[in-house]
C-alpha cells in the first residue's frame, strides 16, 4: 500500500469541533486525548474532499422508481459509494490531521512556528524519512532550539507568549527547509527563521491554552436578528498551522492519478465549520 501526506496549512482560524461542552468553552475543537493536540479526523477530510467532486454528481433511478443523485464514477472508487442501492467502500484510507507546527506569538519577530521532538518524529515515521534527519534533541528545563527571527541574540533567549525559553541552538535547517515546503502558501515559505523546537509538554500547553476564542450568536430564523440568550463561545486553532494527514492507497489495480491532480487543482480547501464566516479555509498540498 502506498501512502501520501496531505498538508494543510490554515489560512484562517480553524474549528472542527467535538460537540458542545459543559466548561468554559461551548465549542472545544477536536483533540487527541493523550497529547492534547488539535487535529481533523480523518472523516472530516473525506467528506470535504469528496465535496471537489460534488458538480459530478450523476442522476440515477433506485430502486423506488425515485430520482437521485449519487456519486460520479471516480469519486465512488476514491471515497465509497453512498447510493444504499449499491454500497461500496472508497479505495483510499484518510487517516486524522495531526499537528505538526503551531503559530505562537512571539516578543521579537511577532509569532513563532513551533513545534516538538514528538511531533517531527511522527512526521518523520509517516513520510518515510531516512536517517539523515534526525529528531534533535533538547536540554532539561525551559530550553529551546530557534531560527534567528525570533530570536533575541544578546540574551540568547525566545520569548512565546508570557514564557521565556533558553536558547540552547539553532533551529535545524534541513527540518526548517523541509517544513517550509510543506505547503504552496507564502508565510509558511518563508518563515524558515521562524522555527523553534519545545520540548513536548510545552508543545502540548501552547496548542491547548493559545488558540483563540471567538464569541457568537445564534440567528433567529424568523427575525433574521440575533436570538435571545444564544450567545456562545468557540474555541479555533489559529491561523498559520500546519497539520498533515495520511492518505493510504488500499488497491493496487486502482488508478489514483485524477485524484491526485484534483487535488493539486483545488489548492484552498474549506474545513470544519462556519464556512460562510471565512473560517477553517486552509492550504492544501499532496506530498
Amino acid at each position: 500500500m502506498n501512502t501520501k501526506l496531505l498538508t494543510i496549512f490554515t489560512r484562517t482560524p480553524l474549528h472542527v469541533g467535538c460537540g458542545s461542552s459543559v466548561g468554559a468553552v461551548d465549542q472545544p475543537v477536536a483533540r487527541e486525548r493523550h497529547t492534547r493536540f488539535p487535529i481533523i479526523p480523518g472523516s472530516a477530510i473525506k467528506g470535504v474532499l469528496a465535496d471537489l467532486w460534488e458538480d459530478e454528481k450523476e442522476e440515477k433511478t433506485n430502486k423506488k422508481g425515485e430520482k437521485v443523485l449519487v456519486r460520479c464514477k471516480d469519486a465512488r472508487i476514491y471515497f465509497g459509494s453512498d447510493d444504499m442501492d449499491d454500497a461500496e467502500s472508497g479505495k483510499i484510507a484518510f487517516g486524522e490531521a495531526r499537528l505538526l507546527a503551531f503559530p505562537v506569538r512571539s516578543a521579537k519577530g511577532c509569532f513563532a512556528f513551533i513545534t516538538s521532538p514528538l511531533s517531527l518524529e511522527r512526521y518523520k515515521r509517516d513520510a518515510g524519512l531516512g536517517d539523515d534527519f534526525k529528531i534533535p534533541e533538547l536540554k532539561d528545563g525551559q530550553t529551546c532550539l530557534a531560527g534567528s527571527e525570533v530570536t533575541f541574540t544578546d540574551r540568547k533567549a525566545v520569548v512565546l507568549e508570557e514564557y521565556r525559553f533558553e536558547k540552547t541552538g539553532d533551529f535545524p535547517a534541513d527540518w526548517a527547509e523541509k517544513l517550509c515546503a510543506l505547503a504552496d502558501d507564502a508565510v509558511l515559505n518563508g518563515g524558515k527563521d521562524r522555527f523553534v523546537l519545545v520540548h513536548d509538554e510545552d508543545m502540548s500547553f501552547f496548542a491547548e491554552n493559545a488558540c483563540q476564542i471567538s464569541q457568537h450568536v445564534s440567528i433567529d430564523s424568523k427575525t433574521g436578528a440575533a436570538a435571545e440568550g444564544k450567545l456562545f463561545n468557540q474555541e479555533e486553532v489559529p491561523s498559520e498551522t500546519l497539520f498533515y494527514a495520511p492518505l493510504t492507497e488500499l488497491s493496487a489495480k486502482v488508478n489514483y492519478k485524477p485524484f491526485m491532480d484534483r487535488i493539486g487543482t483545488s489548492p484552498l480547501v474549506q474545513f470544519g465549520g462556519k464556512g460562510t464566516s471565512g473560517i477553517g479555509y486552509c492550504s492544501v498540498k499532496l506530498v
